[in-house]
């Protein structure tokens, strides 16, 4: 309910930029990395993509499988392992669907499985957030409601982390999660594509794909290629 506003029309406008600016096409194969429910996953299916999400999460794997769009197969999957499947043209790792591993080797090892499920020449691009255009407002409060449930949300940084908490209260019921997400910037980003093997094409600072930008972009967009 509180992510709510995440919606397909978003995730079309940014899959369709990306088409145009690295000359996807239908027929090709690709990688929804830590797809979640799969939203990004059906824009790619749609466009004719032969598509395959992969993400933790069963749960969110199940909820993609029972809305998926012909087209897409998607895999109960950890990241740092390596994928069964190969020789894919294209890779997407949205909406910051990482840093959340303890090591930095881990990212790499993560990185690195990407670059070889890909063909040479295949294309890797990455999402996450811009932290250095937020951290400026840490800590922070807010509060959000939908419908009759309240949240309240808390927001630091903590060492190299951005650690949300928030507060669910439904009448009587109180409920507490936390969110942890590290932050990269955008030379470290792009030093991890390179120890995996990537050549670095160009960054990006929002789902436009206008020039990155580190203290006013939302997003920190890094696209790759296997030689």
């Amino acid at each position: 309910m509180l992510y709510n506003k995440r919606n397909d029309e978003e995730a079309e406008a940014f899959i369709n930029g990306l088409f145009k600016e690295l000359h996807l096409h239908k027929g090709m194969k690709a990688a929804d990395i830590a797809c979640g429910k799969g939203r990004h996953s059906r824009v790619m299916a749609k466009s004719g993509m032969q598509v395959y999400g992969y993400d933790l999460s069963k749960n969110s794997i199940d909820c993609a499988n029972s809305l998926a769009t012909p087209g897409c197969r998607f895999f109960v999957h950890d990241i740092r392992n390596p994928y069964e499947e190969n020789g894919f043209d294209a890779a997407f790792n949205l909406f910051t669907s990482f840093g959340y591993f303890d090591t930095d080797e881990e990212d790499i090892i993560a990185v690195k499985n990407i670059y070889d499920m890909l063909k040479p020449g295949g294309i890797f691009v990455q999402d996450y957030l811009n932290a250095f255009s937020v951290i400026p407002q840490f800590p922070c409060k807010g509060t959000e409601n939908r419908e009759n449930i309240h949240f309240d949300i808390q927001k630091r940084l903590e060492n190299r982390h951005i650690i949300k908490e928030i507060e669910v209260t439904d009448g009587e019921k109180r409920l507490n999660y936390a969110e942890k997400v590290k932050t990269y910037s955008e030379t470290e980003l792009k030093d991890i594509h390179r120890a995996a093997g990537f050549k670095i094409l160009r960054t990006a600072g929002d789902y436009q794909l206008h020039p990155y930008e580190s203290g006013t972009s939302p997003r920190l967009i890094i696209i790759s290629q296997k030689p």
